[in-house]
């Protein structure tokens, strides 16, 4: 479905929270080089003394607020009371120094001995967090204090917040474990196997006028193209807490942006232009020769003094699925058409605002075919200036 129509408007600010993590909620299943199989969760990286299990969840009911996987981590304990790292994963924006942002996720009750306390941990620093060794010694590991349990989903939800340097490149996900003294005076001896399983990680701004980098999407690929598991991760992040991937913009290219709050108010022209289902396939977000074949067109027809200054790019879905994954494609939905206009520079990436609004906003009732397919679209906002 294409629509187009033009308004007078006043221009505004936008504010709206961006997770900063990539595949926070452990949907996008890797296909290591080693064996060519799933072998765990794009973006997420761990050492060889974790053990990594995709998990899918079944009921559509209980499990709607956490999607279709969840991440299970199994490894063993032997009285090791200081942060134990977990899993990792590369930021692909750098935070702004100073900023404040707020560390969110989900876990559920770790199958631990009763005689054992468990508190989940971060650190977010250059490094990809190892216990005793020489790039982790200015790291600081906390313990994450702020948890309740959320009866309906059977998982934890935990926050923690942080003031940024502007150093940050790993978040390390790990576990403090202690012995329960209230329970048993004894000590444990020996080795003790635990397992916890994670959902729903997110990397909040504490300011809503903040956003990702403009190298985003590009950045985004070159985490999820390192295939390599087992020896080579294992040997990279253990020896210098680091991993072979490397971004091809600058430092300044890949800093989070902020949004300004407040823009002068003038009158603009804003035209909608609508692509709807057809112009992708099923439940992907590439764009098909078909949506191509119009942007070409539409922008070729609006050059020179009647170029755009600014597009803001709204994701939509149906009500099928999870709100995790329809969140995961609208944005997935955005980024395909934020790309498309950067490569064909129609537009640098700070006049782009992209945000993915899932299920939440129907424009047609989801209980009927023809209902779901009006709401499966992504809607470009073009502003310009007003001719009067």
């Amino acid at each position: 479905m294409l629509l187009f129509s033009s308004c007078l408007i006043k221009t505004k600010s936008v504010s709206a929270q961006t997770n900063l993590l990539l595949n926070g909620g452990f949907e996008d299943i890797n296909t290591c080089t080693e064996y060519n199989s799933e072998c765990g969760v794009e973006a997420w990286f761990y050492l060889n003394n974790v053990k990594v299990q995709m998990l899918t969840n079944e009921d559509p009911g209980l499990y709607r607020d956490v999607g279709h996987n969840s991440f299970g981590l199994f490894f063993n304990w032997v009285g090791y009371r200081k942060f134990s790292p977990l899993i990792g994963t590369i930021l692909p924006c750098h935070l702004q120094k100073n900023i404040r942002y707020v560390f969110r996720g989900m876990f559920k009750k770790a199958n631990i001995n009763s005689k054992l306390i468990l508190w989940p941990g971060v650190t977010v620093g250059e490094n990809f967090y190892v216990p005793n060794r020489p790039f982790s010694a200015n790291m600081h590991p906390d313990s994450i204090t702020q948890i309740k349990f959320s009866p309906k989903t059977e998982f934890y939800q935990f926050e923690f917040s942080f003031v940024a340097s502007g150093k940050e490149k790993y978040l390390t996900f790990g576990t403090f474990i202690t012995d329960d003294t209230t329970r048993s005076k004894t000590k444990l001896i020996g080795t003790q196997s635990i397992s916890i399983i994670l959902d729903n990680f997110q990397l909040l701004p504490a300011e809503t006028n903040e956003t990702d980098c403009n190298h985003f999407i590009e950045n985004k690929e070159a985490i999820y193209n390192y295939n390599s598991r087992h020896k080579e991760m294992d040997h990279s992040l253990y020896s210098r807490g680091d991993l072979n991937i490397d971004f091809d913009k600058s430092d300044s290219d890949n800093i989070t942006k902020t949004i300004p709050v407040a823009v002068e108010e003038k009158k603009v022209k804003a035209d909608t232009l609508k692509l709807g289902e057809v112009f992708f396939d099923f439940n992907k977000a590439k764009l098909k020769p078909e949506a191509l074949k119009m942007l070409n067109n539409y922008f070729k027809q609006h050059k020179g003094d009647n170029s755009p200054d600014s597009i803001y790019i709204e994701g939509h879905t149906d009500s099928v699925g999870t709100g995790t994954r329809n969140m995961q494609l609208s944005r997935q939905r955005c980024e395909s058409v934020e790309s498309w206009i950067e490569q064909n520079n129609i537009l640098p990436g700070d006049h782009i605002q992209i945000h993915p609004f899932g299920k939440t906003r129907p424009v047609a009732s989801n209980s009927t075919p023809q209902g779901r397919a009006l709401n499966r679209r992504v809607e470009m906002i073009i502003f310009r200036p007003s001719e009067n």
